[in-house]
């Protein structure tokens, strides 16, 4: 048994057409008695209603960039708290910057306030243009000061997410979950991405990517495709 991990926006979600190759191949993929978990930075909510709305079967969707973990009866089965005493701290950027939006993370989706139960991460969303010298210098400041969590920045088209986490949780968290609940072996299970919230599933594991990434992400990974559809094709080759 096999384990395939693949990113969303950018990766397994290129055009419509695309997704449509990839959608055969998972489900051979899986026919074959191989597992399959999509890994996104969105929520719950947003992941299924695109699984949904493009028919994906899988088996495990991984959400919030590692923070929690489904299964395909829609089940948690693994989550990380946030400490609620760093949020004070984190929200102090506020006053650095134009916000776009702050995204309060939940299990089930993004609040733009929080809500009076555990959340499992907060990000502030800044457009590029928009983000200033003091709010970057913050933030990283935040970042030493404060070691026991992840603060962590990426570019998504337009939008710079900075996004506060427990230490250590990233796509890779639930990855190593897997790993060790169904004793996969390490060279049985594959990751594919395109951007730096992927690089710990991709340096941690057979990473691959999709399309133009970073030197950093090349540097972590085996191979670039340009889809996962072709991705794939190439993987079972192996077999």
């Amino acid at each position: 048994m096999k384990l395939l991990v693949s990113d969303f926006d950018g990766t397994y979600f290129l055009n419509e057409e695309d997704i449509i190759l990839n959608n055969e191949k998972i489900h051979n993929w899986r026919l074959n008695g191989n597992l399959f978990m999509l890994s996104s930075g969105r929520s719950f909510k947003s992941l299924k209603e695109v699984c949904q709305k493009y028919n994906i079967e899988y088996d495990y969707l991984s959400c919030c960039d590692g923070s929690i973990l489904y299964d395909n009866n829609d089940l948690i089965i693994n989550k990380y708290n946030l400490n609620p005493e760093i949020l004070t701290k984190f929200l102090t950027l506020k006053k650095l910057a134009k916000i776009e939006r702050i995204q309060y993370s939940y299990p089930d989706d993004y609040y733009s306030a929080p809500l009076d139960k555990p959340l499992i991460g907060c990000n502030i969303v800044i457009l590029n243009q928009e983000i200033t010298k003091k709010f970057k210098e913050k933030f990283y400041n935040l970042q030493k000061e404060y070691s026991e969590f992840d603060f962590l920045a990426y570019a998504h088209d337009e939008i710079t997410y900075f996004c506060l986490k427990n230490k250590g949780i990233n796509k890779s968290s639930n990855v190593t979950f897997l790993q060790d609940n169904l004793n996969l072996n390490f060279q049985d299970i594959y990751t594919v991405g395109d951007n730096e919230n992927d690089y710990y599933m991709l340096k941690n594991f057979n990473g691959y990517y999709i399309g133009e990434v970073t030197k950093r992400i090349k540097k972590a990974t085996i191979k670039g495709y340009t889809s996962v559809s072709k991705m794939l094709d190439d993987i079972e080759k192996s077999f």
